[in-house]
């Protein structure tokens, strides 16, 4: 049963493309960064969100749904959904190559 929703999960994740995130919540939470506002958050989730709407292809179903399961279990992010797609996809990557 797990594998059968783990599938229908990759085929959905595949084909939908880049799922809908509300960052809302994660941007209004109070940070230590000073120089980090609620616009300038919401600034690079949308910027994140651009740059995975263009690379969402290259990516693999597998690692989509984990990045995505993975994203969703704290306060969405688009910014994080984007370095966790990356880190898989160059740990891909043989040693020595960009």
């Amino acid at each position: 049963m797990l594998l059968l929703s783990m599938l229908i999960g990759l085929q959905l994740i595949a084909a939908d493309g880049v799922p809908t995130l509300d960052v809302g919540p994660g941007c209004r939470a109070p940070v230590d960064i000073p120089e980090m506002s609620a616009s300038s958050c919401l600034a690079d989730e949308k910027s994140a969100r651009d740059a995975l709407i263009k690379e969402w292809q290259q990516f693999s179903a597998l690692d989509k749904t984990m990045c995505t399961d993975q994203t969703q279990s704290y306060d969405p992010s688009y910014v994080e959904l984007l370095a966790c797609l990356e880190s898989a996809r160059d740990a891909k990557k043989p040693s020595g190559a960009k």
